[in-house]
């Protein structure tokens, strides 16, 4: 039920002190306002990162070729490493299961024209799973597929940006899907479109069967690089698939044992588990200073609260010699700093969020995007504020309910 009585009695009690109780609350908000801002600014690192890495599938091993930094078997250091299809082929036959599989022919810097617009982009060669490898987001059409490379057919599917280059402004995905365009002078079919969000790399490729693209662009059975979906595969599962690999190809390939830049098996799984401990860690310090700064505005409460009571031992000493319980004045200390502590957050709740959204504009990065709070985390927060509120204010109402009547009229 509303006291309307015990209130106003909470609002002059806080507004009793302007100076006193604002500096207090200004030490409460600043510590909600840093927890906020800091949490947010984690968020939009973490929102850039995986943004990045967008096109790069966390379930995925990749298998990519260099140069041969030492010499082994007689053969001279500094010599270029290449995987070809009869390499794919063995390397299929040593693995027991493999969910997912595509090769790629990179070539980057590919002219791509429709009609009289033209521009360089990068150009795929993949294998229908990589689709599902590189988490690749259709927009309309279809991908490629396993009668496009039997047939080497000359089909593409093109990113977002070429789209939005090289046809009429707004010309719908859907609408794309059967034009056809040149690729590095020779004409291909458009089967889809794709696009995905926050990866202008991504989205500056066109995707071509992997077969058609090495028969036409490079006359050879040289593989850029093999790219294998995990699935549901464990931490240590794709350790040792990729570790198994990594040997198995230094062997085949002629590679020493300690060159790192003559083979490399990349094991996405592995670095997804990194990002996550980074920002579990991230996450973790951010909440550290927030409590300790709202632990350093709690204490202050505590403190303010002490002196409050001690202002009011005579009060206290008159209402309980009225018939006061002790239960009630405890209340009334209690409901005190739990407003200040909740008016305090609710400011730097806001102001704190009303900074990110306005720097989010000019936040936008490669790296960093769309900083904001998650709801869950400002409600703990505000959880939190009252707990401590409480805590903060209960050892002061216990020791002024714990003076004799007698004792509190008589304090001067």
């Amino acid at each position: 039920m509303f006291d309307r009585d015990a209130w106003l009695e909470i609002a002059n009690t806080v507004l009793s002190n302007p100076l006193r109780t604002g500096l207090t609350g200004l030490s409460i908000a600043l510590g909600i306002f840093i927890l906020v801002v800091m949490q947010g600014l984690g968020t939009g690192l973490e929102n850039g990162v995986q943004a990045a890495f967008g096109d790069r599938s966390s379930n995925m091993i990749e298998i990519r070729t260099g140069r041969a930094q030492l010499a082994y078997r007689g053969r001279k250091p500094n010599r270029i490493v290449q995987l070809h299809n009869a390499d794919e082929v063995a390397l299929k036959e040593q693995l027991d299961t493999i969910p997912a599989w595509s090769r790629l022919l990179f070539r980057w810097g590919s002219t791509v024209q429709y009609r009289n617009e033209q521009g360089s982009y990068g150009l795929r060669g993949v294998d229908p799973d990589q689709k599902d490898i590189a988490a690749v987001n259709v927009t309309a059409g279809r991908f490629i597929n396993a009668r496009d490379l039997s047939e080497n057919r000359k089909v593409a599917v093109i990113g977002g940006q070429l789209l939005r280059d090289l046809f009429a402004r707004g010309t719908k995905p859907a609408d794309a899907v059967g034009a056809f365009v040149m690729i590095r002078g020779i004409k291909f079919a458009v089967v889809g479109t794709f696009d995905q969000a926050g990866s202008r790399w991504e989205n500056r490729s066109v995707y071509v069967p992997f077969t058609t693209a090495q028969r036409l662009f490079q006359n050879s059975d040289i593989i850029t690089k093999l790219s294998m979906g995990t699935g549901a595969a464990g931490i240590e599962e794709t350790r040792a698939t990729s570790t198994g690999m990594l040997s198995w190809l230094q062997n085949r390939l002629a590679v020493h044992p300690d060159d790192s830049e003559g083979v490399w098996v990349g094991n996405r799984n592995e670095d997804a588990e990194i990002f996550r401990s980074i920002f579990q860690g991230i996450n973790l310090f951010v909440w550290f200073v927030g409590l300790m700064t709202l632990l350093a505005g709690a204490m202050g409460v505590a403190n303010i609260m002490a002196i409050v009571v001690r202002e009011r031992t005579k009060e206290i000493g008159v209402r309980m010699a009225l018939g006061a319980t002790s239960s009630s004045i405890v209340g009334q200390i209690v409901h005190e700093s739990v407003v200040l502590m909740l008016i305090s957050g609710c400011m730097g709740l806001v102001a704190g969020v009303w900074t990110l959204q306005s720097l989010a504009p000019f936040a936008d990065h490669e790296f960093f995007s769309n900083p904001r709070v998650d709801f869950s985390s400002a409600i703990l927060a505000l959880g939190i504020l009252v707990f401590v509120g409480v805590i903060s204010a209960l050892g002061p109402a216990t020791r002024a309910v714990s003076i004799r009547p007698v004792e509190a009229l008589r304090d001067e």
